[in-house]
């Protein structure tokens, strides 16, 4: 018996007799019906001229032609070149004891492939569920079939013969009775491939879909994980980008507190008066007074002197050679001996090594 995992995906299976039908297995993909050898006409056709990609349109066509019922429905099993066809009506299979018409079934098989096995040759009766059935076989092929609702007579049984092409024989053979098989006996050869395909056409599909929902669910899997992964990362990544705003924040504010330093120390002069005092003191010649001493802002000094013959140009030369002074300019006051000294102090240059 199939596993349940198997029976998920394989349909139940039920024996349509001439009185209703038989549940024989249970499924979870529709139903399966195995159709009693009285609703089935049987032959055999010749496919070895016909190309393997257009041989379901040629038994199409052939039981069209061939079978006794209006609205034909059919199963085929290739065996090299030859196909064995049953052909039912579906009006008759899907009508009802009481007239309504059944829910017709994923598929439908005939009896006969469940009820013995394939020979390579010879003739036999097999006892059915309902009826008997006469076999013919040659070349692993059942050439001929012939259903009788009761054991036919040695009358009927010739005229089963020579209809197969057979002599005549002297007495019955002896009736096989097998019982229902769970798998029907189904040939397979290259040529028949196709048609093999056709028969498992659903099953194949259920699977392949089975197979994409398993491949899709894997990906979505691995799709949440990688999502977790990637949010991993951007948590961490978070934490390092809040610790590094706040190392970035801190030398922010240290940038800003030097910079202000910077700005406090730029109103410093850039030496102090009494060293700025000593200094012009060196510089200016001979007698002088001071008379004003004015730190015009942080970098601008202007001294107003008195003194015995000033020499505008040579005190110009001596202040900036001192290099203390730049841009210096003197002029020479509105009273007598009186000079303006105007100029920039510079900062006292720190020898190299030095801080």
């Amino acid at each position: 018996m199939p596993s349940g995992f198997a029976r998920g995906f394989s349909p139940s299976r039920w024996l349509r007799e001439s009185e209703g039908l038989r549940q024989l297995s249970e499924g979870g993909n529709g139903q399966e019906w195995v159709l009693a050898r009285g609703f089935c006409a049987y032959t055999v056709l010749d496919g070895a001229a016909v190309p393997a990609r257009k041989r379901r349109g040629f038994v199409d066509m052939a039981v069209s032609r061939w079978s006794p019922f209006p609205d034909p429905q059919s199963h085929v099993e290739w065996i090299g070149d030859r196909a064995m066809v049953w052909a039912w009506s579906r009006a008759q299979v899907l009508s009802g004891q009481d007239g309504t018409l059944l829910p017709p079934p994923r598929r439908m098989l005939p009896e006969s492939l469940f009820r013995g096995q394939l020979q390579a040759a010879g003739e036999e009766l097999v006892v059915l569920g309902e009826g008997v059935e006469a076999r013919a076989w040659r070349d692993g092929v059942m050439t001929a079939s012939r259903w009788w609702p009761a054991m036919p007579d040695l009358h009927e049984w010739n005229d089963f013969r020579r209809g197969a092409g057979l002599a005549p024989a002297t007495a019955l053979p002896q009736a096989q009775a097998p019982s229902l098989a769970e798998q029907g006996w189904r040939p397979v050869s290259a040529q028949g491939l196709g048609e093999t395909f056709g028969q498992y056409r659903d099953y194949l599909a259920l699977a392949a879909t089975g197979l994409a929902t398993a491949v899709l669910t894997a990906l979505l899997v691995g799709n949440l994980a990688l999502r977790f992964s990637v949010w991993q990362v951007d948590r961490d990544i978070a934490a390092q980008e809040q610790s590094l705003e706040k190392i970035i924040t801190a030398r922010d504010r240290a940038l800003s507190g030097l910079a202000a330093i910077e700005r406090e120390l730029a109103l410093r002069p850039p030496a102090g008066q009494v060293e700025l005092m000593a200094l012009v003191s060196g510089l200016m010649r001979g007698s002088w007074q001071l008379q004003e001493w004015k730190l015009l802002d942080a970098d601008n000094l202007q001294v107003t002197a008195q003194m015995t013959n000033p020499d505008p140009r040579a005190i110009v030369t001596a202040w900036e050679a001192s290099g203390r002074f730049t841009e210096v300019t003197a002029e020479l006051g509105r009273q007598a001996n009186g000079v303006v000294v105007k100029a920039r102090v510079l900062p006292v240059k720190r020898e190299a090594g030095k801080r």
